[in-house]
């Protein structure tokens, strides 16, 4: 991310016509490549300078915080434990999906640090999806989430998973398939339109790929 272009963004546009900022950890559009501590640092100095809210969407938190213990200089000696705490300090808030970094089949949440926008939030799902103490799902999914998130911070298995997308990624270019480079955590990312040169643009070879794979 251009730290400097979101500060200028904000300041055309005015902090009061923007609600929130947000960033997506780690990043899916460039394949499941993780966005580094120093960039969420730069990012909230910028919402905070203008008092607007910053939201992490956290799904992948557990595998964002593994990569930055991988590749970024002074944090190989803290854990992900450790790392993930400092990244959701930078933040006021959080939404996350439960079925993703959770490792559960149903759920997730939305978290904030202000007491006023809590209450505001915790009423309007009342009217569509139940009451603040289940929210609409079983107890027991509940329990799985919590769980879940203990689970994904378990370093062997985020290696374990990191080592799993390394192998398929490296088995696709061996055989002349491009992909996104390196490899992200929980997806690989193939170049569709040149893999299906003969499929144009305009027909989706992006969704062609994968509905012939699901035929296949």
């Amino acid at each position: 991310m251009d730290i400097s272009k979101l500060d200028e963004f904000i300041s055309i546009k005015g902090p009061e016509n923007i609600p929130f900022g947000m960033i997506t950890i780690t990043n899916n559009a460039g394949g499941g490549q993780p966005v580094s501590m120093q960039n969420m640092r730069e990012v909230s100095k910028i919402y905070r300078k203008y008092n607007i809210p910053f939201i992490i969407d956290a799904c992948r938190f557990a595998e964002n915080t593994y990569f930055i213990k991988l590749r970024e200089p002074g944090y190989e000696n803290k854990s992900v434990l450790e790392i993930a705490q400092e990244t959701f300090s930078l933040a006021n808030g959080a939404t996350m999906s439960a079925k993703k970094d959770g490792i559960a089949n149903i759920g997730g949440f939305l978290a904030m640090n202000d007491e006023d926008f809590y209450h505001a939030a915790r009423n309007e799902p009342i009217l569509r999806e139940g009451f603040p103490t289940y929210r609409g799902f079983a107890s027991r999914d509940l329990d799985a989430i919590a769980v879940g998130f203990r689970e994904a911070l378990v370093e062997s298995y985020l290696e374990y998973r990191l080592a799993q997308t390394t192998y398929l990624g490296e088995s696709l270019l061996e055989i002349g398939i491009t992909i996104i480079v390196p490899p992200g955590a929980h997806a690989i990312n193939i170049d569709a339109g040149r893999l299906l040169p003969h499929i144009p643009n305009t027909a989706y070879p992006g969704i062609a790929l994968p509905t012939a794979m699901y035929i296949e």
